[in-house]
């Protein structure tokens, strides 16, 4: 064989059909038999190659026999074909790294529990079909084999739509996909390490290092903490390309955070764009309007005609989406002038000076508290409020999603879903 060990299937295909699937719990510690129907040891585990397709075949199994672990070939059960078990590159034991332990559901963006594991027959052999996280089959576990009942009706997660953490497992050389993880969104994935343990929170930070502006996403999402807890295995070089691809309001928030003696070093890595953005907004608390706005918005110079103020919002390409809806209008000198709704604009003659139409006037100065933004964006119904500094220029702009996310009480930050796997 090419990797020395026996293969076949561990049932006569067909007989496929008359097999029915079985959980992992019920085959543990089985008796395993010679053919003249003598034990000869009992079943330890059950080895599968994750990498073999949607579902991993089993490639054979882990028996006590005396005091030795020995490999038994899928299908020489019957012939007892031996050799002394060793982990093989790739390969996963199903108790010892997959039961009882968190996976990712990819399909809802959440953590959940292996409580038990199902094996299912087909023509090649018996292959991982899906996980039991229903807290019956955890009680299951804990019952003695031969009283266990028989709870394969309660409702299963197919394994196509679950990732294991494997960073514990030494020779499984393989990492969470990134493909499957960029199916969700940043706050998903975000929600999923905070409510995983900091090994397995590392296994996906590293699986998504690789593409900078999900990354960069991920960290928005992530609470404070979270931030700071993996931003400290980051270099100074990486830290600042993280940095450097959020959005500024975030981006200073987190560079605060960071240890003093990091901060400088970090912050000169950056673009100087980004640290001209960041100047602006570490002049205020976080808590105040100028520590809370974005320094990317859209706007016109007084006298701009409708289409141009359209196409200006066609054409921005750094302004968050959430303030995309609104375009603020300056005189040239930067004095703010008002805003006005891209949906006013696309009922208006496009040949109008923006001006000329109703402009909403309020602003609020960067010293602002929570509060005064609050009632201000509440009176007028705005989506987004102005920003200026004492010389009523234009500076930065808040949106209703950066106030909605100050209002969230902390305490429903910590999904239910996403840390329990409920």
């Amino acid at each position: 064989m090419s990797d020395g060990r026996p293969d076949a299937s561990m049932d006569h295909p067909r007989h496929h059909h008359e097999k029915r699937r079985l959980m992992l719990t019920q085959l543990l510690r089985s008796p395993v038999l010679n053919p003249a129907g003598t034990e000869v040891g009992r079943v330890e585990d059950f080895i599968v190659k994750l990498a073999d397709g949607a579902y991993p075949p089993v490639k054979g199994l882990k028996v006590r026999v005396g005091a030795q672990d020995v490999f038994v070939g899928k299908d020489v059960l019957d012939r007892l074909e031996t050799e002394a078990f060793q982990r093989r590159p790739g390969e996963v034991l199903l108790a010892a790294d997959v039961l009882g332990r968190h996976l990712v559901d990819v399909a809802k963006g959440r953590i959940v529990q292996a409580h038990d594991l199902v094996l299912a027959p087909s023509d090649e052999g018996w292959y991982l079909a899906g996980i039991d996280r229903s807290p019956q089959a955890m009680l299951r576990r804990l019952v003695p084999r031969r009283g266990r009942p028989d709870l394969r009706r309660h409702a299963i997660l197919d394994w196509k739509d679950v990732q294991p953490f494997v960073g514990h497992v030494p020779t499984a050389k393989l990492l969470m996909p990134l493909q499957r993880l960029r199916r969700l969104h940043p706050a998903q994935i975000a929600d999923i390490v905070e409510g995983a343990s900091h090994e397995e929170g590392q296994e996906i930070i590293e699986a998504v290092e690789s593409d900078p502006g999900l990354t960069a996403d991920i960290f928005e999402e992530l609470d404070p903490e979270h931030q700071v807890e993996f931003i400290k295995s980051k270099s100074n070089e990486d830290a600042a390309q993280i940095l450097e691809q959020m959005a500024p309001d975030d981006a200073a928030d987190l560079l605060s955070e960071l240890d003093q003696e990091r901060r400088k070093p970090v912050f000169d890595m950056m673009s100087a764009s980004q640290q001209h953005k960041l100047r602006k907004l570490l002049q205020y608390h976080p808590t105040t309007a100028g520590g809370m706005m974005s320094p990317d918005y859209v706007w016109v110079i007084r006298g701009a005609t409708v289409d141009m103020a359209l196409e200006a919002v066609r054409t921005d390409d750094k302004t968050p989406h959430q303030l995309l809806s609104t375009v603020f209008v300056a005189e040239q000198e930067g004095r703010y002038v008002g805003s006005i709704s891209v949906v006013d604009l696309m009922r208006a003659d496009p040949t109008s000076r923006v001006d000329d139409l109703e402009l909403t006037s309020c602003s609020v100065h960067g010293n602002a508290d929570f509060a005064d933004v609050t009632l201000v964006m509440a009176d007028y119904n705005l989506t987004s409020l102005a920003v200026t500094d004492s010389a009523e220029n234009l500076i930065g702009a808040i949106s209703s999603d950066d106030v909605i996310e100050a209002l969230v009480p902390e305490e429903w930050r910590a999904r239910v879903e996403a840390s329990t796997g409920v």
